[in-house]
């Protein structure tokens, strides 16, 4: 909107000015007309992307005997180099249509855009992100900021995984699969016993800055509560099944343990009763409809939106978790994490595993 479009527009509201009057400004105009601006300026027509980002990876290979062969059989790894790739344009271009400049103005201005800005759209945190980002931004944008949230959407991949031995120490995954660092169990989960050991296996390696999270969002004095969508991706939820079907050789990829679920609603009820957490994902049809009652006895609230909403794979004979019959409808579903009650006990290992037998000592 240009200057000087403004000012015929405060000429127009205010017509009868007297010759001395203070001169005109955005000020000057009644605050339902600059709410009216900042809306246009500043709320998205879509999700506002905060991160997004994954996992990349270099690896180099030696030859075994110096002999400078390079047929993958003569090759052992010598080192791997992971980072996670920060995709600046996703971020950049959300804000882009947005006059977010507006922010800057002064103390006046800058308020009320705010109180549009923050509390008119939804803040996403997409890809494979540790948590980390969603703390930072909620502690950059400041307790006043955090007051006027209303709306966000997290991305809630299956946490990085470890291995437990059967004293309770957690150390790498063997096949190599840990990313981050390695966090301790959160101490509100309760570890049960398989005899005088504990079991051992792969762990989800949940970071405990989720907690903090909630904390920050339950010191808002806003009556006004927080909706958080947490995205699980496609075919992948917590407390799914693994395997899916006799073709699945690789169950320990598809394992997605209720940790995640019963801490976050663990933090979610200490610290920030005002905030609501829903799981909203996409799922087989047929895989939802068969599994509910599962899903309900181990504490989620399930709904599946009707198949008006469907979804039609459009490679049916792909289908991997049931026999092919037809279309293979993708549902939409909503899952609510059940309020705990009584000890909260940590999920068992992950059962299967790629280790070798001969291996498999070292790792019990």
């Amino acid at each position: 909107m240009s200057q000087t479009y403004c000012t015929d527009l405060i000429r127009y509201l205010a017509p009868n000015r007297f010759p001395n009057s203070p001169p005109l400004t955005f000020l000057s105009l009644p605050r339902e007309i600059r709410d009216k601006i900042y809306d246009l300026a500043l709320v998205s027509s879509s999700n506002i992307v905060v991160w997004d980002g994954k996992w990349k990876s270099e690896t180099r290979y030696i030859s075994k005997d110096g002999s400078g062969a390079l047929w993958f059989a003569h090759l052992h790894r010598d080192w791997t180099l992971r980072w996670r790739n920060v995709d600046q344009e996703a971020i950049s271009s959300t804000l882009r249509p947005l006059a977010v400049k507006i922010l800057l103005c002064n103390k006046v201005v800058s308020h009320e855009a705010a109180l549009v800005f923050y509390s008119k759209n939804t803040y996403s945190f997409m890809g494979e992100h540790n948590w980390d980002p969603v703390v930072a931004w909620l502690e950059m944008i400041g307790p006043k900021n955090r007051n006027l949230l209303v709306s966000m959407e997290i991305d809630a991949y299956r946490p990085d995984v470890v291995w437990q031995l059967s004293s309770g120490e957690r150390v790498r995954e063997p096949g190599g699969c840990t990313s981050e660092e390695i966090y301790p169990r959160n101490p509100y989960l309760h570890l049960s016993m398989d005899g005088n050991a504990l079991r051992y296996g792969q762990v989800e390696n949940i970071n405990p800055s989720i907690e903090t999270i909630f904390i920050l969002l339950g010191q808002r004095i806003s009556e006004h509560k927080v909706d958080i969508a947490l995205r699980p991706p496609l075919y992948l939820y917590p407390g799914g099944r693994a395997p899916r079907g006799i073709d699945d050789h690789c169950p320990w990829n598809g394992w997605y343990s209720m940790d995640l679920p019963n801490l976050v609603e663990k933090f979610r009820s200490l610290h920030s009763r005002r905030v609501e957490v829903l799981w909203k994902g996409k799922e087989c049809r047929q895989e939802l409809e068969d599994q509910q009652a599962i899903l309900e006895e181990i504490g989620w609230d399930v709904n599946v939106l009707p198949s008006k909403h469907d979804e039609i794979h459009p490679n049916p004979e792909f289908h991997f978790c049931h026999p092919v019959t037809g279309e293979w409808r993708i549902a939409s579903y909503v899952l609510r994490r059940k309020e705990l009650a009584g000890t909260l006990w940590a999920q068992d290992p992950c059962p299967y595993h790629d280790l070798a037998p001969g291996a498999l000592h070292r790792y019990i």
